[in-house]
């Protein structure tokens, strides 16, 4: 009969335990829940704000770009800067017109203050006729950076001589201009703005009423944290009040520290907070959204109240029970601590096996010594794993200095990234001297001073092959620089000599007691024809060796007027026609290339087709990045065994003494359209007509192909 009341009591423990955990895990999932949405509306909240003020500087930053167009004001300063920006009085009259247009643009934009100042940050003109002081950092940062970025910009809130915060907007005046003495003057648009008028107040807002709720701006001052907003439980003006940055409770210096999301803490009057981190793109600030800990979760804290007594009922129940269960719960508890060590020995057997077998070399510094190494290590330096264990990590490099080069620039970067990647020379025990490169992170990041593990490369020989292909590109381009220096000499001196034979025949004419007969006159005509040849192929050897070198300037061009004009330079017959079909666009382009390349493909179909009538048609289309022309003739055509050979040097298909020419062109269109990054083809049955395409790139390709050869 002893045992029923036993059986009751267990049971009876069992259903209170039931209770208790029941309870609990109710109030727990309540506060979760309570916190889940409290931090989901400060989340939301953060995020509006956040969105809410990059539109706002937006707006700014578009404010500025329309105000530097404004025609009056941008024709007045442009007036300016070409008269040299004189002081008297005819500058002072455009000085006014500016004046009162920067005063129309104030009233209609609302700025406090808009100013035009030089590239010395001196005041140009203004309305409120000061000038940009020189340790005003804030506005000459601004202004610096919108110069050298060429676009607007917006500064950071700090406040000016009465204490009230504001912003400025830079925007140059003629950053995009094409005259260079424009951009060269440093003219800005200097725009200052209200915050306390303009941007404090969307901070203010609140989505739904709330005691305690905030949302606010801070930025990291030095070691402190600085709140620019206005405070609502303070008394304190914006950018007058900070706290220091190693408060470890403080959400402001968590999120400036690098921690953003939810975090629980102590605001700026010591008041446990729920609130949210979030950066600010573009700027230093970060937002701050945080309701009292207390507000968002009283319900939970009225529920947990009154659950608490039932906690309590239960709790008598639940010590009995843990009694019982305490010795097998220790138990379990043995086996779980055995398990794991278990499994922490296997895992950390695999990473040994991974870090012996890995192909880089792999070591662990201490306090500048190696205690570690794996096996490519010591194959890398020449030495045993007991040889490099305890070494000092001095050692390996090549002298002193280039220890203390590496380690400095080590240092710096995890600083700056937790991670490090280094470039250093080192030295074998064989007295080699090695490439390699070093990356290198702390074993534990929370402790900057700890063991630090590293990989290293050889890399010596792609640095060899990196010294070499420099060498080759040097030798390359002093042997061009000897082909189109010979090329040049030997086109100018060849020419005199060739002056002379001419010179020498007209005076043989001269001096003949009687007209010549046939014979001796048609000798005399083909030495001056072949002198005139001969100038013409020292011509087209040296335009052949300029090409790359002589590009001219860009420019809007039209190809159908290019054509035009070289289908008449070609003086074709009476009989001749041009026929231009298709898109014939004008954009913008390299002129002096592009107009050799179609004058030779003309010129040649008029001389080589051999009628007194003919058409030489010219097609444009949209290609690929670029442009696809052709140019066909109705002449004899060109036999396909010889489609390659006519775009090499000194090809003709006809005796030259039957057509004059160098037999230079269609390798000079070639070059020159290859040398751009286009292909050259010709299309004939040799029967009759010929057509030759190529493709030619747009502005967007070519200038990309300009920078490329320019800074490589």
């Amino acid at each position: 009969m002893r045992t029923l009341p036993r059986v009751w009591l267990i049971i009876l423990v069992l259903i209170l335990t039931a209770l208790g955990a029941g309870g609990w895990r109710y109030l727990r999932a309540q506060e979760t829940l309570r916190r889940g949405e409290a931090e989901a509306a400060l989340n939301a909240v953060a995020v509006l704000k956040i969105n809410d003020i990059s539109g706002w500087m937006h707006t700014r930053k578009a404010d500025a770009r329309m105000l530097v167009i404004n025609p009056t004001l941008n024709r007045v300063m442009r007036i300016w800067v070409k008269s040299g920006g004189r002081g008297d009085g005819w500058s002072a009259g455009l000085m006014e017109t500016a004046r009162a247009r920067l005063a129309m643009l104030q009233e209609a934009y609302g700025y406090s203050d808009i100013r035009l100042v030089n590239g010395e940050n001196r005041l140009i003109v203004g309305l409120s006729h000061e000038d940009v002081a020189s340790e005003d950092t804030f506005s000459v940062e601004v202004l610096n950076r919108a110069r050298r970025n060429g676009r607007a910009e917006l500064g950071d809130i700090h406040a000016n001589e009465d204490g009230t915060p504001i912003l400025d907007v830079a925007m140059p005046l003629f950053a995009d201009d094409l005259d260079a003495d424009l951009r060269q003057s440093g003219v800005t648009l200097l725009m200052e703005i209200d915050a306390e008028q303009y941007l404090f107040p969307m901070l203010r807002s609140w989505p739904a009423p709330s005691r305690t709720a905030e949302t606010l701006l801070v930025r990291r001052l030095g070691e402190e944290v600085q709140f620019v907003s206005p405070l609502r439980h303070r008394q304190s003006a914006a950018l007058r009040f900070t706290l220091p940055l190693a408060s470890p409770s403080l959400p402001a210096a968590l999120a400036l520290r690098g921690q953003e999301g939810v975090v629980e803490g102590a605001d700026y009057r010591g008041v446990r907070v729920l609130a949210v981190g979030r950066r600010v793109a573009d700027t230093g600030w970060v937002m701050i959204s945080k309701i009292d800990e207390d507000e968002a979760l009283a319900t939970q804290h009225r529920e947990t109240l009154m659950g608490l007594w039932v906690l309590l009922a239960a709790g008598a129940a639940v010590a009995a029970v843990t009694l019982l269960v305490w010795t097998e719960a220790a138990t379990l508890q043995r086996e779980k601590v055995v398990r794991a060590r278990a499994d922490s020995l296997e895992k950390e057997a695999k990473l040994a096996s991974i870090f012996h077998a890995a192909p880089v070399g792999i070591g662990i510094v201490r306090s500048r010594h190696l205690i570690e190494a794996n096996g490519a290590f010591g194959d890398l330096i020449g030495l045993s794993r007991n040889e490099l264990l305890g070494i000092s990590t001095r050692r390996f490099y090549a002298s002193a200095a280039e220890y203390v080069r590496v380690g400095e620039k080590a240092l710096a970067q995890m600083q700056k990234n937790g991670r490090a990647s280094v470039e250093a020379i080192w030295k074998r025990k064989d007295g080699g001297i090695i490439d390699v490169i070093l990356n290198a992170a702390p074993v534990d990041p929370t402790d900057p001073k700890g063991d630090v593990s590293f990989t290293v490369t050889d890399i010596t020989q792609i640095r060899r092959q990196e010294k070499q292909l420099q060498h080759r590109r040097f030798e390359l381009e002093r042997s061009n620089k000897e082909l189109s220096t010979f090329a040049y000499v030997a086109s100018h001196d060849l020419r005199s000599p060739l002056r002379g034979i001419s010179q020498l025949a007209e005076w043989i004419v001269e001096d003949m007691p009687e007209a010549p007969n046939a014979e001796i006159a048609n000798h005399l005509r083909l030495m001056k024809s072949r002198i005139a040849r001969m100038e013409n192929l020292l011509d087209d050897l040296l335009a052949y060796s300029r090409v790359g070198r002589i590009e001219g300037d860009m420019a809007e061009i039209s190809v159908a007027d290019i054509c035009r004009e070289a289908f008449d330079m070609a003086t074709p017959p009476a009989g001749f026609s041009l026929d231009l079909s298709g898109d014939f666009p004008r954009f913008v382009t390299l002129v002096t290339p592009l107009t050799q390349v179609l004058r030779n493909l003309i010129g040649n179909a008029v001389k080589h087709h051999g009628g007194e009538t003919g058409t030489v048609a010219v097609s444009s289309r949209v290609g690929d990045g670029g442009f696809v022309i052709a140019v066909a003739d109705d002449g004899p055509g060109i036999p396909p065994d010889f489609h390659e050979r006519v775009f090499g040097l000194f090809q003709t298909l006809k005796p030259r003494d039957a057509v004059e020419g160098s037999g230079m062109g269609l390798a000079l269109v070639k070059k020159i359209v290859e040398l751009y990054g286009g292909t050259v083809s010709l299309e004939s049955d040799g029967k009759r007509g010929s057509t030759f395409t190529f493709t030619w790139p747009d502005e967007a390709k070519l200038r990309e192909m300009l920078d490329a050869r320019k800074n490589g």
